[in-house]
């Protein structure tokens, strides 16, 4: 099971939510982790951890060594992160906190609320997912590990807030020089827990009112510059208490760990923690895709090198995105998928076969002579096609406004193409602004991650088309395959450098020069008209799946029904 599996089947069993009211995104580019409210559902984003470079790996801006010790560490580090977002999801409930916030100064009563709920949010999981506390208790040890010498925080309000949240998380350092601020927190932040335990059921409880206004007490005449968070959690300010560096092996948690468990009710935990064969699995896995993905980087960066593009890369995973683009679609997919099968498949007319329909006229003469001849069947296996598909479908700031759901057509194009392609070598779609972004190559499956990455295709940059269409007709003409076609979903509004509509002119008759047969969707925009011969300007993913059919039969040659 690959990182976006297993976050995909734990978070849903967690957070105990419909899969259609959550969108989970995986980021390699964020360093913490964001819950979010959109229109019914939630938007969840959670840092995976990463390969940085040889020997190094990260994840919540914390970097460790890249092997077995490191790779633990940071893996518990982000299941807690992933449960701890799932406990939002399935027990969070802020408004009676946030009727406690109105009127109050900002930074100190975003860090109340924050603190009192996120403790809330954990006990209220404690009893249904007992197993899961243990990573959650391990992340406060190792953020506050993570932290500098409290005592040494000149400003108080930052120091204040800094030791309320080790403190409720039972991961306050040992006392230093402030003995009677310490006992004066510690006095305080047992008194929070046991008023926030009494609320855990009952979030209207005027307890947790109560334990706000004791918290919220703390920063009377003071300025909070920050509001301080443990990295597997949300952050709701810049946050500059966290180093990003850690060694392994004092990564174990310690004394702390214990402390960490008592506070959130767990009995009897030990500060050892077992080695556990998922992080050999996971780890197998983040550098196997590491590795893919360096390859491809690598290919695709040789053939941008004439190029005014910015890099390559992929897109952040939204699965829930893609889902349901495509419920929405789901009919025009399905029509597209038909009327292109029907075109593609050859019938076999070889005789005798073994399997397919039964010929009856056939059947009846073999029973009535007594003959032992099997050859009364139909073949309903097709001969394919030898031909190759890449997409390119634009993810510029320019089509951002569009009525057109980018995704939507994405969505579409890549179905139709896994259902009429079969083999996945076949094809390949892309996304590109002033960069290009791999969302399926040629060289893997259409599996998960590549339909998660058509989820986390946005809006944003620049529209490089002639450079992206150079990169595209390149990769699709490599592939050793007789028919080559090409298909770019844009506005057809080039932007970014002088001459850019030229340049396209020019990269489309290069690309028609390899033998590559290219198609042109508008999304939009009669600009198209003036690059594609091929070419139709769409206002809906429905029209799109009429005129791509039309389009293919034009280019393969196929007879119109």
């Amino acid at each position: 099971m690959n990182i976006l599996e297993y976050a995909w089947t734990n978070f849903s069993s967690v957070s105990g939510v419909d899969q259609s009211r959550f969108r989970l995104v995986l980021s390699e580019t964020s360093a913490r982790p964001a819950v979010g409210l959109e229109g019914e559902g939630f938007v969840v984003k959670v840092p995976v951890p990463r390969k940085e470079k040889e020997g190094v790996v990260s994840v919540q801006g914390l970097f460790a060594d890249a092997d077995d010790q490191g790779w633990a560490m940071l893996w518990r580090l982000f299941r807690a992160s992933l449960y701890h977002a799932a406990f939002h999801v399935a027990y969070g409930n802020l408004k009676p906190l946030a009727r406690w916030a109105k009127g109050k100064e900002r930074f100190p009563a975003i860090f109340t609320v924050s603190l009192l709920e996120d403790y809330r949010i954990t006990l209220a999981a404690r009893e249904k997912w007992p197993g899961v506390m243990t990573d959650v208790a391990y992340a406060n040890a190792v953020g506050a590990m993570r932290m500098p010498e409290l005592d040494d925080i000149e400003n108080r309000g930052l120091r204040t807030s800094a030791k309320m949240l080790a403190s409720l998380w039972g991961v306050s350092p040992a006392k230093g020089g402030r003995v009677d601020e310490d006992q004066a927190i510690l006095a305080l932040t047992e008194k929070v827990r046991g008023m926030v335990e009494n609320s855990v059921e009952d979030p209207e409880n005027p307890l947790l009112p109560k334990a706000a206004d004791l918290v919220y007490s703390q920063f009377n005449k003071v300025v909070l510059p920050q509001i301080p968070a443990f990295p597997h959690t949300e952050a709701h300010s810049g946050d500059s208490l966290f180093r990003d560096h850690l060694e392994a092996k004092k990564g174990k948690g310690g004394p702390k760990l214990a402390g960490a468990l008592a506070a959130i009710g767990v009995e009897g935990g030990g500060v050892e923690l077992p080695d556990e064969p998922e992080f050999k699995d996971t780890f197998a896995a983040l550098q196997d895709a590491h590795a893919k993905r360096q390859r491809a980087i690598e290919y695709y960066s040789k053939l941008m090198a004439s190029t005014r593009l910015d890099g390559v890369s992929f897109p952040d995973g939204d699965y829930a995105a893609f889902l349901r683009a495509r419920a929405d679609l789901a009919g025009p997919i399905r029509n597209i998928k038909n009327q292109l099968l029907a075109i593609k498949n050859v019938a076999d007319e070889e005789p005798g076969k073994l399997s397919g329909q039964v010929d009856i006229p056939m059947a009846m003469q073999v029973i009535a002579s007594g003959s032992q001849r099997s050859d009364v069947f139909i073949r309903e296996e097709p001969i394919l096609k030898d031909e190759a598909w890449a997409i390119l479908v634009d993810a510029s700031r320019s089509v951002s406004k569009s009525s057109m759901e980018m995704r939507g057509i994405a969505t579409c194009l890549a179905e139709v193409a896994s259902a009429v392609m079969r083999e996945r070598s076949r094809w390949a779609l892309y996304g590109f602004n002033d960069s290009l972004q791999i969302v399926k190559d040629f060289d893997e499956p259409y599996s998960m991650e590549a339909k998660s990455r058509i989820g986390g295709l946005s809006q944003k940059g620049g529209t490089y088309l002639p450079d992206a269409l150079s990169v595209a007709s390149r990769a699709l003409n490599s592939r050793p395959i007789e028919s080559k076609y090409l298909v770019v979903v844009s506005d057809c509004l080039p932007t970014g450098y002088a001459g850019i509509e030229e340049e396209l002119v020019e990269k489309v008759k290069d690309a028609g020069k390899m033998g590559v047969m290219l198609v042109g969707i508008g999304v939009e925009s009669p600009e198209v008209k003036k690059y594609f011969k091929v070419n139709s300007v769409l206002d809906t993913p429905y029209e799109m799946m009429k005129f791509f059919t039309k389009a293919y039969m034009e280019l393969s040659g196929a007879p119109e029904s």
